[in-house]
């Protein structure tokens, strides 16, 4: 039986076309996965918002998405790794805002005003979005990973761009004498998170405050400004 010889190589672009091809059947796999991915977080936070903590569970999920219990496993090993992701995908987002505010406000004191306004607004209309953010992550618990590696920076490059913003008015003398930056940058974060978390807490109980919302940001604006040295 004569000899084949050795297999001569692809040419050149037929390799070129085959590594393209792979690479397009790669990435639309991604993007299917990252689609999918995030409709489960969807149903999830449906569910929630319907059911409330004690019922979101991974078939409730599976129901709401109209899939398989064991998708749900694929994309996420338990219930609280799923709320995690729900929580940090919310908190990242909010985050994004909240860096764009305070890179517009003209001073640090407006700074502190523009957050506040922000981060309370981010939410005025959704409560649920900041129950899943902050509020329903401590009754169900998320992995200590996702807090260390997500949560945790996404607050602290807040503050740490908003501290940034009042020592330039502390330098320049704009910041009213026993002000303290990064004492300012964590009070106004608490500030909009405490009146948040108040009117959110009420309504899920069928409560409601003595003050809406806006009023109770626009009285906290105010007590902000008097930060501000006046010349």
């Amino acid at each position: 039986m004569p000899s084949r010889g050795p297999r001569r190589p692809a040419p050149r672009g037929a390799r070129s076309n085959t590594e393209s091809s792979e690479a397009k059947r790669e990435a639309r796999k991604a993007r299917r996965q990252e689609d999918r991915r995030a409709a489960l977080l969807e149903a999830a936070r449906e569910v929630l918002t319907q059911k409330g903590v004690g019922g979101l569970t991974m078939e409730a999920v599976a129901a709401e998405a109209d899939v398989s219990k064991p998708a749900v496993f694929y994309y996420f090993r338990t219930k609280e790794e799923l709320m995690g992701a729900l929580a940090a995908g919310q908190l990242e987002a909010e985050v994004e805002v909240l860096l764009r505010a305070i890179a517009a406000a003209p001073d640090g004191v407006e700074a502190l005003v523009a957050l506040l306004r922000a981060k309370v607004d981010f939410y005025a209309d959704d409560l649920d979005a900041f129950r899943v953010a902050y509020l329903w992550p401590q009754l169900i618990g998320i992995p200590p990973e996702v807090l260390r590696e997500r949560v945790y920076p996404a607050s602290q490059r807040v503050s740490e761009a908003l501290e940034a913003r009042l020592k330039v008015d502390a330098r320049e003398g704009r910041l009213a004498p026993g002000f303290e930056p990064r004492r300012l940058a964590n009070l106004v974060w608490m500030t909009a998170h405490g009146l948040l978390s108040l009117v959110a807490g009420m309504q899920q109980v069928g409560g409601a405050t003595r003050h809406t919302l806006t009023q109770l940001r626009d009285e906290a604006c105010l007590l902000m400004r008097r930060a501000r040295l006046e010349g």
